[in-house]
């Protein structure tokens, strides 16, 4: 998840990077559509995504992990930290197109991840934290995706807990893609 996390870093930079050399303005000359154009960044944010979370995956299984719920198991990881990646993504890509300043998309990423990654279920059990760090935590995406993964990985996970996860990843989405959307409208005017 981690992986995933700061991998998604790289949408925002990359935005930044398409605006302020101008390639993005070139593209936008091309007849090609103002959805395809925005697409085609997601498509390739989810591809880098993937294959970083399958290279980290692939060590792990090297180096003795085993997922018990097998192949399909496993595809839901993958779909899962896809998705939320791209919801993350989503993030980072509105806040590049807002500001056209890849420090504050690191900021501004920075800010977000550590804080909700000390306080989700991903590196501590939530047993042992503090009453304010539990209810954090109950509402934190970074726990939702890590107690889904954790599932699958172990077996036992609840269709109850892949489906509330999966709803909050997928109000995210909609929520970053709809900032997203509107920032790219507003630099392709």
């Amino acid at each position: 998840m981690l992986t995933v996390v700061t991998g998604a870093f790289q949408s925002g930079m990359a935005i930044v990077n398409d605006l302020n050399s101008g390639f993005l303005s070139k593209v936008l000359l091309t007849p090609s559509s103002r959805a395809a154009i925005l697409l085609g960044r997601l498509a390739t944010d989810l591809l880098v995504l993937i294959m970083q979370s399958a290279i980290i995956i692939g060590l792990a299984l090297l180096l003795g992990l085993r997922i018990v719920t097998g192949v399909g198991g496993l595809l839901l990881i993958f779909v899962t930290l896809a998705f939320f990646g791209l919801a993350w993504s989503g993030l980072l890509l509105a806040v590049g197109l807002k500001t056209r300043k890849a420090e504050t998309v690191s900021a501004v990423g920075n800010l977000l991840v550590f804080p909700l990654l000390f306080v989700s279920s991903a590196l501590f059990p939530v047993s042992i934290m503090p009453a304010w760090a539990r209810t954090v935590s109950d509402y934190n995406p970074l726990s939702y995706v890590s107690n889904v993964t954790r599932g699958l990985i172990q077996g036992g996970l609840g269709w109850s807990t892949f489906a509330y996860a999966y709803a909050v990843i997928g109000l995210m989405a909609i929520l970053t893609f709809g900032a997203t959307l509107y920032q790219f409208r507003k630099v392709v005017t």
